[in-house]
């Protein structure tokens, strides 16, 4: 059996462990009034430092919050997310205002009429909230440590100054999702006590089972109740540390194994109903920080020091990490009692937020759950052909996207889009507005050419769901957004509201998004073709990434439409790293930056210390990790390329089409007809293998090398490959020897039709076809 410890090693007296009961149990009527108070200095003896953590020790802090009532919102009377003011001159949270104005004509506060309904959104007082807590969680963290740096600093002290911070934590996050508010706190957690990973996990009496439905696997995760290390805590109630979860034999590997992740410790508490018993467990995986914890070179077991760094392999869970997390462990069950009651008193059509939500990142067992209740309430009245294509689509690497356009009205995009950011749990993990999405949605499929009939045979509309399915198959399968995660979240610890926790929520929906959107308007013409005549996107852009900076900029010009904003309720610092995300991935759709950006990833493998020594690839810095997902995105754009045979030649075709009628248009205005799209010369049906053999192969192994999990695409590309008539070296080993392609007679064929010019022009790229081959 592991090294363990127990909740009985504490040194907290149970005078102290009820104390921390009793003040998670009030939390709901304290927030709920609120007082007011200006905004003033955050030096430690300043008048906010004594309003949210007490004048002295023995003050309550649940007695002194006094934060402004400008803050709260008329109608739910919670901390407003995202205000928008009203013709009556009141600011609202936008959810419960829209909700009131669906029934009602009169100020919600005045009871007076309304000259109009329109809203418009307050940035300065939304900035103004933002701004405003980053400066009270400031407070409250140098709080909890200079009541730990005391000499004699009592257990009652210490949980009262965890307390004010996890209070107000619950306060700003209440008009928030359960998930939300779990997250918060959980990542807190995380922070003072230097954890890597932390994790919720709630019982589902009814089919036994402990249940995370938000975590960085973008899948709901399930475990016995009776089994593995968290079954155990869920059953006895018995919070354990153990140092080398290896050794114990409880400890499922299932997760380490697919995720690629290594445990080696882990802090397991059970969360407890006032009545009712455990409700569920909270852990925190591998101590990679200090945080918290004593500083080694003081023998003072009270003095925590919450900076500093430690190698892993030394740092371990200790008694006091246990008694602070048992803190955050009440406050967390009172966050999951208290968002309910909010709920079901302030938002009585709220009913389908679903009150055992996990948390906010992976855990290290349990087991991924195949169903998906949230997706298919979304496609109810869709055809059950229609369903089941969604439901392979989310666990396959193949969905055939003509085919759903014939079955959904020409719909392929904003159907699979629907069901797969509501099946991956975006939609309830990061509060996204669902009706909005929808709209948003089909706004952006109407961008597109329609699939059948339309100018544009190749970038239309089941092209965009295509590379957004391939996307989706690389993000979940390669686990791609949480590799990339854990160089955001290094890069952006202490920024407040950017999301950047690690959990791969917000990348994911950066991939999705990007995806969506990567050929919004596309004309069917390419960016050399634009230029050359001037037109007006070129002029815009100034002749660079002329195509795809309109697909972006015109992409988020939608979301200036307050019906189409489904990102309304994330932070600001949040939405602005979303933004530069997919800004970043639709240019690199750009086929001429091909070149660059995979000789820039395969220096990056070449270099990378976690690839050389263990074998997978880990980004070091931001980017690295950009790179890693505009790689990704690339292979997503050229993803007919992984479809079987007959599907992918499909698209070669339409692609042909769409290539000869731009040259048929340069022709006609006395324009150099650019490479493939000349009718009398050999088009794209005819030197795909050196497509493959100077782009794709390169692309996508250099993929494969970095993101294992990608294999089957791999396998899918060189079996097209070979059909040409190429052959197919060994799988590659490492980063320092990438396969040779060498091709067979047909390929030596092929491109001796073309004589050099193919490898000339790949080489160069002079890339004419721009945004695809």
């Amino acid at each position: 059996m592991a090294d363990t410890c127990k909740i009985g090693t504490s040194h907290y007296s149970s005078e102290a462990s009820m104390e921390v009961s009793e003040m998670a149990g009030g939390i709901a009527e304290e927030f709920i009034s609120p007082r007011v108070s200006p905004l003033p200095s955050t030096s430690d003896d300043s008048p906010l430092t004594a309003a949210v953590c007490g004048s002295s020790a023995g003050d309550s802090p649940t007695t002194k919050w006094e934060h402004p009532p400008s803050f709260y919102c008329p109608i739910s009377r919670q901390c407003m997310q995202d205000p928008v003011v009203l013709s009556d001159g009141h600011s609202y949270e936008r959810r419960h205002i829209e909700r009131w104005l669906e029934d009602h004509s009169t100020s919600p506060v005045s009871g007076l009429e309304l000259p109009h309904q329109a809203l418009f959104p307050n940035h300065g007082l939304r900035n103004a909230i933002e701004e405003y807590f980053q400066q009270v969680f400031s407070v409250h963290r140098r709080a909890i440590r200079k009541t730990m740096e005391t000499e004699h600093c009592s257990n009652a002290a210490l949980l009262r100054t965890i307390d004010a911070l996890m209070q107000c934590s619950l306060m700003i996050s209440s008009d928030l999702s359960t998930e939300n508010i779990l997250r918060r706190m959980m990542d807190e957690a995380k922070q003072l006590l230097g954890a890597d990973v932390a994790s919720v996990f709630l019982v589902d009496n009814t089919t036994k089972e402990l249940v995370s439905s938000v975590n960085s696997t973008n899948e709901v995760l399930r475990i016995p109740l009776s089994t593995g290390i968290a079954g155990h805590v869920a059953s006895t109630g018995e919070s354990l540390i153990i140092k080398d979860v290896y050794q114990d034999p409880r400890f499922n590997q299932t997760m380490d194994n697919r995720l690629g992740y290594r445990t080696r410790s882990m802090m397991c508490v059970p969360l407890r109903a006032k009545k009712g018993g455990v409700i569920g467990i909270a852990q925190l995986i591998n101590k990679v920080r200090i945080g918290a914890r004593v500083d080694p070179s003081s023998s003072r077991s009270s003095c925590f020091c919450l900076h500093g760094e430690g190698r892993e392999e030394e740092l371990s869970f200790s008694a006091d990490d246990l008694n602070f997390f048992e803190v955050f462990a009440a406050q967390a069950s009172a966050a999951v009692a208290t968002s309910s009651t909010l709920s079901e008193e302030t938002m009585p059509d709220s009913a389908g937020r679903s009150e055992g939500a996990g948390v906010p990142e992976e855990t290290a067992e349990g087991k991924a759950s195949q169903s998906q209740p949230d997706a298919k309430e979304s496609i109810g009245a869709l055809s059950a052909t229609v369903e089941e294509m969604l439901q392979s689509s989310v666990q396959g690497w193949e969905l055939d996207t003509l085919a759903l356009a014939e079955k959904t009205d020409d719909k392929p995009l904003s159907t699979l889009g629907a069901y797969l950011f509501d099946s991956l749990g975006l939609v309830r993990g990061l509060d996204l507005d669902k009706a909005k999405l929808s709209a948003f949605l089909e706004e952006v499929e109407r961008g597109y050419e329609p699939t059948f009939g339309g100018t544009a045979p190749y970038h239309n509309r089941a092209h965009a769901a295509s590379v957004l399915h391939c996307m989706h198959a690389i993000v979940q399968h390669g686990n791609l957004a949480q590799i990339a995660a854990r160089a955001f979240q290094s890069s952006e610890q202490g920024s407040e509201h950017s999301m950047a926790d690690g959990s791969g929520k917000l990348e994911t929906l950066a991939c999705l998004l990007a995806a969506a959107v990567h050929d919004y308007e596309h004309l069917g013409l390419n960016n050399d073709f634009l230029v050359k005549t001037g037109h007006e996107r070129a002029v815009r852009h100034n002749d660079q990434h002329v195509n795809e900076s309109h697909h972006a900029a015109a992409a988020f010009a939608l979301l200036e439409k307050p019906e189409l904003n489904f990102l309304n309720a994330l932070p600001r610092k949040a939405f602005q790293r979303l933004r530069k995300l997919v800004i970043e991935l639709v240019l690199a759709t750009d086929m001429a930056k091909s070149g660059s950006i995979v000789t820039s990833f395969k220096s990056v493998l070449e270099s990378s210390s976690s690839f050389a020594d263990q074998g997978y690839f880990q980004p070091q810095s931001v980017e690295d990790a950009m790179l890693l997902l505009q790689m990704s995105i690339k292979c997503a754009d050229l993803g007919h390329l992984t479809l079987s045979w007959e599907l992918h030649m499909s698209w070669v075709h339409r692609l042909e089409t769409e290539f000869f009628a731009q040259g048929d248009r340069e022709k006609d205005a006395g324009l150099a007809i650019s490479f493939l799209m000349d009718r009398q010369k050999p088009g794209a049906s005819e030197t795909q293998l050196g497509f493959f053999d100077f782009v794709v192969l390169p692309l996508f192994r250099s993929l494969l090398q970095a993101v294992p999990g990608v294999s089957p695409m791999l396998a899918s590309v060189e079996a097209n490959y070979v059909a040409y008539g190429g052959s197919v070296a060994p799988a590659p080993t490492s980063s320092d020897h990438l396969p040779q392609t060498t091709a067979g007679t047909l390929g030596r064929k092929s491109r001796s039709r073309c004589g050099g010019s193919l490898w000339r022009y790949f080489q160069r790229e002079k890339c004419s076809t721009s945004d695809t081959e």
